[in-house]
């Protein structure tokens, strides 16, 4: 059996905000490297509650980046995937070439773990 944690994110929106607060938190230890790049809300302000993504990180000194797309459970049922590819960051000298990791899952306390592990490696000093 799967337990969905914030099973029901996509239509509420406190229930969205506390999925949000549940990734800053795994993923804390990327505070000091990383920032997002992605937008997340319109240019009102209001937040686009999609799950695409649900938490965006660049290390662009690094040239990486990594989003988290988090699928709702009742459509998806279990999932795990990430896959990478070629993108361009923007900086205060231009758009960059790099490369974004995209991990899509339905959030488990098994899938958190295996994306922060994924991400703990993507994000490491070479």
């Amino acid at each position: 059996m799967n337990d969905f944690l914030f099973a029901d994110f996509l239509e509420d929106h406190a229930v969205y905000a506390a999925a949000e607060a549940y990734w800053q938190a795994r993923l804390a230890f990327l505070d000091s490297q990383c920032a997002p790049y992605l937008r997340t809300a319109f240019s009102n302000g209001q937040p686009f509650y999609d799950g695409n993504p649900i938490v965006n990180l660049a290390d662009r000194n690094a040239g990486k980046a990594a989003r988290i797309v988090q699928q709702c459970p009742q459509e998806c049922g279990p999932c795990y995937t990430s896959f990478g590819q070629a993108i361009e960051l923007a900086g205060n000298d231009g758009h960059r070439p790099a490369q974004e990791k995209i991990i899509v899952l339905t959030l488990t306390e098994d899938s958190a773990q295996k994306a922060v592990d994924e991400l703990r490696d993507w994000f490491a000093p070479t």
